[in-house]
């Protein structure tokens, strides 16, 4: 029988224990490589959500103070939304069939 002869760095013990000490922090470990990779690419996701939030925060202000100083803003923002009519008008109100 034919001895299987290993390359020199896997006999040496301190290669040995830090292949092993790696095997066990990419794959057995309760906060292991892939669960790092998924936190990771969630915080991504929210901190790209949070700059969204920003952006539509910024634009809710500027809506409410829009709303708040202009009576015609005001009056076309309740005309839209709340279909509110004066007194001698009709209101029609269309919508986009979904087929």
């Amino acid at each position: 029988m034919k001895k299987v002869r290993l390359p020199k760095f896997l006999r040496n013990k301190y290669a040995i224990a830090s292949i092993g000490f790696i095997v066990w922090i990419c794959f057995f470990n309760d906060i292991d490589l892939f669960y790092i990779i998924q936190s990771r690419r969630e915080v991504g996701a929210l901190q790209a959500e949070v700059r969204e939030m920003e952006v539509k925060n910024v634009e809710a202000k500027e809506s409410l103070h829009d709303l708040t100083t202009n009576s015609r803003s005001l009056e076309k923002f309740a005309r839209e939304n709340y279909y509110m009519k004066r007194d001698n008008e009709d209101v029609y109100v269309f919508k986009e069939r979904t087929d």
